[in-house]
């Protein structure tokens, strides 16, 4: 599996690091003003073997064809089966909300509801980094404003979405 490294640019954006398998290295950076540049680098050479720069739309529509929206190989086809039903979505907690204050346990998410959390992205550190939790516990506990990923099956997340009170 690939390695990944995220680095803030200060009045700039962000650059993601991808090295891959191989030894090679592919970096995105992605302006403020939604632009992205990629570089190719081979895995001994400090300059970019290619690089492209593209606008935010363009950057989508690559990333759609990529990510398999237009072409599914055919090996994927037994693993969509399997998933058919799973829906993965992040639901923002809003203020007032029936889950704010309650914890996984509490709530009973996976007993009762038959959803996991995956992750929570809470307010940001002193230095600005967002705070994650990954996988947390029963005893984590909802606040407005975090970010919460969950999974479950397509039936189960319309309930859980009106619990984070997120809109119809």
């Amino acid at each position: 599996m690939a390695t990944i490294r995220e680095a803030e640019l200060p009045g700039l954006g962000k650059k993601y690091q991808m090295m891959l398998d191989d030894g090679t290295q592919v970096v995105v950076i992605i302006h403020d003003d939604g632009t992205r540049e990629m570089f190719y680098f081979d895995d001994e050479e400090d300059e970019p073997i290619a690089s492209i720069s593209l606008t935010d739309q363009e950057s989508r529509q690559l990333g759609s064809i990529i990510g398999g929206s237009f072409y599914q190989p055919k090996s994927l086809e037994k693993l969509d089966a399997a998933i058919a039903e799973l829906r993965i979505e992040w639901l923002k907690v809003e203020p007032g909300c029936e889950i704010e204050g309650k914890s996984i346990g509490e709530l009973g998410l996976r007993k009762n509801h038959g959803v996991i959390v995956i992750a929570a992205l809470m307010n940001k550190d002193k230095g600005g980094k967002e705070i994650v939790a990954i996988n947390p516990g029963p005893s984590f506990v909802f606040q407005p404003g975090q970010t919460v990923i969950t999974a479950g099956r397509n039936d189960k997340m319309k309930l859980i979405e009106k619990m984070f009170g997120a809109k119809q």
